[in-house]
């Protein structure tokens, strides 16, 4: 282990220069076993195990016997052989009945518990060291995010803020306690940077310690929370409190099976032989042997039979008085520590809450200080300064509240277990660009801003510089087809520069008449091409998921058989389903219903689903992956509408690995209907910009099939109102 950390000390300064590529805390959990108090336990349990054996082996049946060996005189022999040599063997075998039967099954018996009592202590070892690297990957990503917040801030200083500050105090604009101040802010950042650097560095070494692996610097992602509600009654799982109870039931048991207390017994069987007593015989005879056989029952007790059964029975008593007055003291004790952690815990909510209306105030104070600071002259720029400084701090203190509040989490999980398909955290963590975003405007800024203010009226507000939307294109689901094929200018329009892929929705009419007259719909998919554009055909109607609707689907993919589509995609969510027709068998039919498409569509296949189905737990035990693959699926498309990045590419990475033959895409929302948690329709379209990118770059694989935005008209509709 000395010499693996070693290792990783001197790779720490190569790697710097290697981006980091991103590790979920997934990835560690499978080194769980090479965790040293996890080998500890695992050797503890077989140790014991071996006992178990050991004592079962001497149960039942037992062989004894003797040999012997002596000299003898005997007043009937003759001399010279009134001294002879008397050797004498015995064997037998016996079985114990009675107390000593009871005595060798309760050996047997507290071995039994101490093996349970190792397996718990194995469990909860595993269970703690997965724990302990959740806990160390949380310090390593928050760390990591408060490092990226002090670079960003301290890089103002070599963006010119300190000239442009120092200029301003010799020009007498500035005090010099302020210029002090101001200088002191980034030398007092680059202390924690220290602070920062070197918590990242223990809880990298920590993880090389805990899985017995090299560790080198990567990207955290934090992972979706599950929720711990406040309000249920909560069932505490401790290893101390499953041992006592295994100690209980051995002596309850015990209590229960013994009743022969202080009598010993067995039954035997015995064999012997040796020379008989020689008698007067002619000279010359030989020595004359014997042998025989008995058959006994044996016992033994003490006179004060009726006290030492009474005293016996009384310490097995007393002992169980013990332990249950020990369990009932314990529970008591984890029940006050865990309501202690809970009520921590929900205020650590609270105080999240506070901390991002500080941290929107602060964004805003920035936002506005820096308005301000283009058109007004005087001590503006200080308050800008100060601005930055404040929002720093909060910024720094927002992601001690997260982190607090991950590792308040991890601390209460050791008391319980938390459902992976319980409802999700609803405080998740805020993305790192955002965070920046406030610090990177402001060295942009302050990067070209004189010293001397701008007059009022030579003020002319820059025109915001926005980013494209992403680096890469967008697919994108297209239900208002109809209308989108009549315009005569939308291959000229900037929203379609970005399409790469058009999933192209047709009704019932529309189907008949490009059935009927396939010209428009030809020459639409022929331009499509030429601009390098593919052409999907969507049909979404979770009616067809019911056997009485099916063949609809069937026959208009049949009307449909002459246009070259690139592919054919299924949108029939089970959830907007309105039918008696409910859980594991909705999802039945509904994989039936895609099984017979596939098979008759002379097209790849494609599906859209919720997430909630790529788990077996929320899918009533089936696969759907599975069973998609089987049928002879393409693609499947998430329609993960969330704010939360981690979240998705969490899952998205976990699915993508599990299923390397499927391509996986993701759908993301900009309806204006959908609420701001899951739609970036009420985000500006930086925000949107940064993240599209974030998903782009941490979902990168071999099996990953891009983005896809819901939907064309929402897209339209988005970037016109948000052009800037």
């Amino acid at each position: 282990m000395k010499i693996l950390l070693f290792l990783l000390l001197l790779l720490l300064p190569l790697s710097k220069s290697a981006a980091a590529g991103v590790r979920l805390l997934s990835e560690f959990y499978p080194h769980l076993d090479q965790a040293a108090s996890v080998l500890k336990a695992q050797a503890d349990l077989e140790a014991e195990r071996s006992n178990l054996l050991a004592q079962e082996s001497l149960k039942g049946w037992e062989v004894f016997g003797s040999v012997s060996g002596g000299y003898q005189r005997s007043p009937f022999a003759r001399e010279p052989f009134g001294h002879f040599f008397d050797p004498m063997a015995r064997i037998g075998v016996r079985y114990p009945l009675l107390g000593s039967a009871e005595r060798r099954q309760r050996a047997v018996e507290d071995a039994a518990t101490q093996v349970r009592i190792e397996g718990i202590r194995l469990d909860w070892s595993k269970r703690l060291a997965a724990l302990f690297i959740e806990e160390n990957y949380a310090a390593y990503w928050s760390a990591q995010k408060m490092l990226a917040l002090t670079d960003a801030y301290t890089r103002l200083r070599n963006d010119g803020v300190d000239r442009l500050l120092l200029n301003r105090q010799e020009a007498g604009l500035l005090f010099k306690s302020d210029y002090f101040e101001f200088l002191s802010a980034f030398d007092r950042a680059d202390r924690t940077h220290i602070e920062f650097s070197n918590n990242k560095n223990q809880a990298l070494m920590r993880l090389a310690h805990l899985t017995n692996t090299v560790v080198l610097p990567f990207e955290a992602v934090k992972p979706p929370l599950a929720e711990i509600p406040s309000t249920a009654a909560h069932d505490i799982e401790q290893p101390d409190l499953r041992i006592l109870q295994a100690q209980i039931d051995n002596l309850q048991n015990i209590r229960e099976i013994e009743s022969w207390q202080g009598i010993d017994s067995d039954i035997s069987m015995t064999a012997f032989g040796g020379p008989a007593i020689p008698h007067p015989s002619p000279p010359g005879d030989g020595m004359q042997w014997g042998y025989g056989g008995a058959v006994g029952l044996n016992f033994r007790m003490p006179l004060e039979i009726v006290s030492y059964r009474k005293n016996e029975q009384s310490r097995l008593n007393s002992q169980l008085i013990s332990l249950r007055a020990d369990y009932t003291r314990r529970d008591q004790e984890l029940q006050h520590e865990f309501h202690a952690l809970l009520n921590s815990y929900q205020q650590l909510v609270q105080q999240i809450k506070f901390q991002r209306t500080r941290l929107e105030a602060a964004h805003e104070l920035i936002r506005e200080s820096g308005l301000r600071l283009r058109v007004m002259d005087g001590d503006v720029i200080e308050k800008y300064f100060k601005a930055i400084n404040a929002y720093y701090r909060v910024a720094i203190e927002n992601v001690e509240a997260e982190s607090e509040h991950w590792k308040l989490h991890i601390r209460l999980r050791q008391f319980l277990t938390v459902a992976e398909t319980q409802g999700k955290d609803y405080y998740p963590a805020v993305e790192t660009a955002m965070l920046l975003e406030p610090l990177h405007s402001a060295g942009n800024f302050l990067g070209n801003k004189d010293a001397k203010p701008i007059p009022v009226k030579q003020v002319k507000l820059p025109e915001p510089a926005y980013p494209a939307i992403v680096s890469s294109q967008f697919a994108v689901y297209v239900w208002n087809f109809e209308a989108l094929i009549n315009r005569a200018d939308f291959w000229g329009r900037k929203q379609s520069n970005a399409i790469n892929r058009l999933l192209i929705s047709l009704n019932a009419q529309e189907i008949s008449a490009a059935s009927a007259s396939p010209a428009r719909l030809t020459n639409f998919i022929r331009d499509s091409r030429q601009r390098k554009k593919k052409v999907e055909l969507l049909l979404g109607d979770p009616d067809w998921i019911l056997p009485q609707f099916r063949a609809n689907l069937l026959n208009h993919i049949g009307a449909l058989k002459q246009f070259d589509f690139d592919g054919l995609h299924l949108d029939i969510e089970p959830d907007q389903l309105e039918s008696e027709l409910a859980g594991e068998k909705r999802l039945t039919e509904m994989l039936e219903t895609i099984r017979q498409v596939t098979a008759i569509s002379p097209w790849p296949v494609g599906v859209s689903i919720h997430p909630r189905y790529l788990q077996p737990e929320s899918s009533y035990g089936l696969c759907i992956p599975c069973k998609l693959q089987e049928i002879g699926v393409k693609e499947i498309a998430v329609m993960y509408y969330s704010m939360n990045i981690q979240a998705i590419v969490s899952t998205l990475q976990s699915v993508m690995q599990r299923y390397p033959a499927l391509v996986f895409s993701l759908a993301q929302s900009l309806e204006q209907e959908l609420g701001p948690e899951n739609s970036y329709a009420h985000k500006p379209r930086r925000i949107f910009s940064d993240a599209m990118q974030q998903l782009q770059d941490q979902l990168q694989r071999s099996n990953f099939g891009g983005l896809i935005i819901q939907s064309w008209q929402d897209w339209e509709n988005y970037l016109y109102e948000n052009s800037l």
